[in-house]
């Protein structure tokens, strides 16, 4: 049958939909009276079912073949028993002595066949001679005597017998054309031959059927479809078509006609409904029990009526009897997201776009690519902007997580596969209105499709989602819409609070957006049901409780078998991850009296944060694919292939004609970066030849062949370079954060998937050339407390749910959460509501920068710059930490903006004061003298000021 969909999973519509199956059943089954029932799709037929007299025929055409195979010739009888002709197995012509009985010229028998009628059939003809004397001579021919004569229709024997031309004397073995003489006629009949040359044995079986015909062996020992082989009919007469098809589906039975396969599933809606979760997100399709076991049942029916539900052996859940109250923890990262869920017993980490949830779980599986694979746009957003809840999704339109990351990785030269893959979205929600646009190009329709700038589009609490085919295209709320269709799985449950965790240094308005996107994208992962009762909306609710490396401290700490202690456990984390390397210090200690009283029994003291925006693993290799290109500048030149630049690389001469936006250069840069992945990923430095062949796209889009030379040496001594440059920041920043608190030790934790980095391990081995460098770079003199390095916690696969450098944020987010006793005091976010000043603002004096502004700057505090010379202020500003120490003239982080003051006069100075994480307000004072609030001064956003 022509293959139904559910357009809204609602009850109405559910039923509306097999209502519809119902009805075209009907309209199919009626429009032929013999159909052939096979036990699967792919196998032989067991039974013929007669629709006009609603009786099983239990015919087996495998039976069937081997009696005509064994046989040289077998009797057609009827229903009843009566001879009716002899079946030539070996040409399959049906032959008759009893169509014309008398013995006639051949000129009569031609006339006496035109109207004769024998066993149901017309157009019976004369034999040709050919086939005539195979058949006469044929051995086992149970019409022929022992004087080798051919019996008559009464059973006497006779010589003479027609054939078209001759008459065959059949004793005398000679023949002869004379119209005047008679003979007696064995007329054939093509219709058992028509039979198997259109559809086999399963055909000829078909036609015995429906002339009421059974064949049987000559010495009547074999036969097939006698009355007894007949199911009962009483049974099948009483079912009406519903009933049938519920029968046909119970027993696994397809239909077939003319070829045409017509299947059920064991259950007549099973066919439809077992895909309602597997299909939009590749989740284990349901089984019979799901939906007729009285203790189970599906969301979508609730609320539909019951005789309806009973008509189709259907049972509906309210799914407010699985609402779970436990909270949902979500680490969205720039490579990979983990998901982790408190249940009952544990807590739990889940697969999201698994290609098969039934294979063995291995720790690696929790970390969910944070990537989306465009297939089919127009058609998916035709969807995704008709229904608010659970809209009838396919996977094959668009998808997310391994599969879509297996897709990428699995064909690094398709360009029209990379450019239909969005990886990173993380960083995409971090781009501001300025920034160049991201483009997709759908796979199959070669659509493209531009991405706008995240927006905050916040559902109001309380109220249903309402959508439009207005509404821009937002992957974060299809990935998160995706997390929460394995999150809201109907063997799981339902959940409503969801926990999610971001980098210290995000400002509250890009977290904010990227909330709405998930408090969007997990809501329609709810079912329309549940959203109907109108509660869940009110308790529904995604919210930020603490930073990445403040959850991996709660997860890492107790899991390393420390111990909270009062004075407090002083930690540190480095948290090198796919977009940036995040460092927090902080104390764990136990709750104080006054705090045991309010429930809680340990706290997390954080004290300081710092990191480096461009340290990420994902950027580094960005980097080498830069560096890449850049040694390569000579071919490139001349097949005119454009690349990217990461935003913190050192540009070069003649750059703006290779250096591009486009979504050639982005997919080039992807390409190589992907091609340099086992590098920088893998524990040792060389490639295995001294050139990457790879095509690449130029100007016109075109491919294009080129070898680029790699210099591993090189290249790994930048990672070298670059990553030394965060280790340091990250130890300077240790020795700020704890100088003035008398602590024995403090335990550095190592976090994130890029901390498994080589140079990571070699940094960070304490008894190691490099490990004394840089701690005598950080403290010349002594060393006021014991450094204890802890490795990235690994992967256990005997406790899968174990933390590990990747997934103990989300694990320590659970801990974390409300209830479990567990304070969390951050000292620097209580200065302020918002996320603190993260840049270095200032001026070069001889060449050396000079910070005025620091992240430690209070907001709202005038700050003197220095003096505007000719009507021209060079602003410098940066967020690297080097900044604390000698950052010169021309260093790739160090940016610069020319203020144009002319209405400046001599000796005013500029001042300027932070107002938000990444803004400031300059004004002009006299120096010594901040400018009032009433004083002119403008906005300043140095974001958008470095993505132009």
């Amino acid at each position: 049958m022509t293959p139904l969909t559910l357009q809204d999973l609602t009850p109405e519509s559910i039923l509306n939909t097999l209502a519809d199956i119902e009805t075209e059943f009907t309209y199919v089954i009626t429009q032929h009276r013999y159909w052939e029932i096979l036990p699967a799709p792919d196998q032989p037929p067991v039974a013929v079912y007669d629709t006009e007299k609603h009786v099983r025929y239990g015919v087996q055409p495998s039976k069937l073949e081997s009696l005509y195979k064994e046989n040289p010739f077998l009797i057609l009888k009827s229903w009843q028993g009566t001879v009716l002709g002899t079946l030539e197995t070996a040409t399959g012509l049906l032959w008759s002595n009893q169509v014309v009985t008398l013995e006639l010229s051949r000129d009569k028998a031609l006339e006496a066949l035109e109207s004769a009628t024998h066993a149901g059939c017309r157009n019976w003809r004369l034999p040709t001679y050919e086939e005539f004397e195979a058949f006469n001579t044929r051995e086992g021919n149970p019409n022929r005597t022992e004087n080798r004569l051919l019996r008559t229709a009464d059973g006497s024997e006779s010589y003479f017998w027609l054939s078209d031309p001759w008459r065959v004397d059949v004793n005398g073995e000679w023949r002869e054309i004379d119209l005047s003489e008679s003979g007696y006629i064995f007329a054939v009949h093509e219709v058992c031959k028509e039979a198997l040359e259109r559809s086999g044995f399963s055909g000829l079986a078909l036609l015995l059927i429906e002339k009421q015909w059974q064949l049987a062996t000559p010495d009547g020992k074999a036969s097939f479809l006698t009355p007894q082989q007949q199911e009962s009919g009483v049974a099948w007469r009483s079912l009406t078509l519903l009933q049938l098809m519920h029968l046909l589906a119970e027993r696994g039975e397809s239909l077939r006609v003319d070829g045409r396969v017509f299947s059920f599933a064991p259950h007549p809606a099973f066919a439809l409904l077992s895909e309602i979760d597997y299909r939009p997100s590749r989740l284990p399709k349901l089984e019979k029990k799901d939906l007729t076991d009285p203790e189970r049942g599906l969301w979508e029916l609730h609320g539909a009526p019951p005789d309806k539900l009973r008509r189709w052996q259907l049972v509906a859940r309210n799914p407010a009897r699985d609402l779970k109250s436990y909270p949902v923890a979500i680490d969205f990262g720039t490579a990979s997201t983990v998901v982790a869920v408190q249940t009952d017993t544990q807590n739990a980490l889940l697969r999201i776009g698994a290609r098969d949830y039934y294979a063995p779980i291995e720790p690696q599986h929790f970390e969910n690519p944070t990537v989306v694979e465009c297939l089919d746009f127009p058609t998916f957003r035709e969807t995704w902007t008709r229904t608010a809840y659970r809209p009838a999704h396919d996977w094959d339109w668009m998808r997310v997580g391994h599969e879509a990351l297996a897709a990428w990785r699995d064909n690094p030269g398709e360009t029209k596969v990379l450019t239909s893959i969005l990886p990173k979205l993380k960083q995409w929600a971090l781009r501001g209105p300025s920034a160049p646009r991201l483009r997709l190009t759908d796979r199959l329709h070669g659509t493209e499709v531009e991405i706008p700038p995240l927006t905050d589009r916040r559902p109001v609490r309380g109220e249903p989602l309402q959508v439009s085919p207005d509404d821009p295209f937002d992957p974060i709320e299809f990935y998160a819409w995706q997390l929460g269709m394995a999150i809201n799985w109907r063997g799981r449950g339902l959940f409503l609070e969801y926990l999610l965790t971001f980098p210290i240094k995000y400002e509250r308005a890009q977290k904010e957006k990227i909330l709405a996107s998930f408090a969007r994208g997990l809501q329609r992962s709810l079912p329309q049901t549940l959203i109907d009762q109108g509660k869940a909306l009110v308790d529904f609710q995604v919210k930020e409780i603490a930073s990445e490396p403040a959850a991996y401290a709660a997860a890492a700490l107790p899991h390393l078998g420390l111990a909270a202690t009062e004075a407090g456990l002083a930690y540190a984390v480095f948290d090198f991850g796919g977009g940036t390397a995040d460092f927090d210090y902080g104390l764990w200690r136990l709750a104080t009296p006054e705090e045991v009283d309010k429930g809680y029994e340990e706290v997390f003291e954080h004290i300081a944060s710092a990191g480096d925006a461009f340290l990420g693993g994902e950027n580094l290799l960005e980097h080498l694919a830069y560096q890449v290109f850049c040694a390569n500048l000579d071919q490139l030149r001349a097949k005119r292939i454009h690349f990217t630049r990461p935003l913190d690389a050192q540009p070069f001469p003649g750059d703006e004609s290779l250096v591009q936006p486009t979504q050639a250069a982005q997919t080039n840069t992807v390409l190589v970066a992907s091609r340099l992945r086992n590098f920088w990923e893998g524990k040792d430095a060389g490639f295995n030849e001294p050139q990457l062949k790879i095509q690449l796209l130029d100007a016109n889009n075109q491919k294009q062949e080129v070898a680029l030379r790699l210099d591993a040496d090189a290249l790994d001594a930048y990672l070298r370079t670059r990553i030394r440059t965060g280790v340091l920041v990250f130890l300077h920043e240790l020795a700020r954060a704890f100088r003035t608190l008398e602590v024995p030790e403090v335990h550095i934790l190592l976090a994130g998937n890029a901390s498994h980095s080589r140079h990571v391990r070699a940094l960070f081995t304490t008894d190691s050339e490099d490990w004394k460098a840089l701690i005598t770079e950080t403290w010349p003199d002594k060393v006021p407390f014991s450094l204890v390095v802890h490795a990235p916690l690994p992967m256990d696969k005997e406790h899968v749910y174990a933390p590990t450098a990747k997934t103990g944020v989300a694990l320590g987010l659970l801990r974390l959460a409300p209830g479990n006793g567990v304070l969390l005091i951050d000292h620097v976010r209580a200065q302020h509501d918002e996320a603190p000043f993260r840049y270095f603002v200032g001026r070069l004096r001889r060449g050396v920068f000079q910070p005025v502004l620091t992240p430690e700057s209070p907001y709202g505090q005038w700050h003197e710059l220095g003096a505007v010379a000719d009507g021209v202020f060079n602003l410098r500003y940066t967020q690297s930490l080097r900044a604390r120490g000698e950052m010169r003239e021309g260093d790739g982080e160090l940016n610069l903006y020319r203020y144009h003051l002319p209405e400046a006069e001599p000796g005013q100075r500029l001042w300027a004061r932070p107002v938000a994480p990444g803004v400031i307000e300059l004004a002009l004072g006299m120096g010594g003298d901040a400018p009032s609030d009433q004083a002119p001064h403008i906005r300043l956003d140095l974001e958008a000021l470095k993505s132009r």
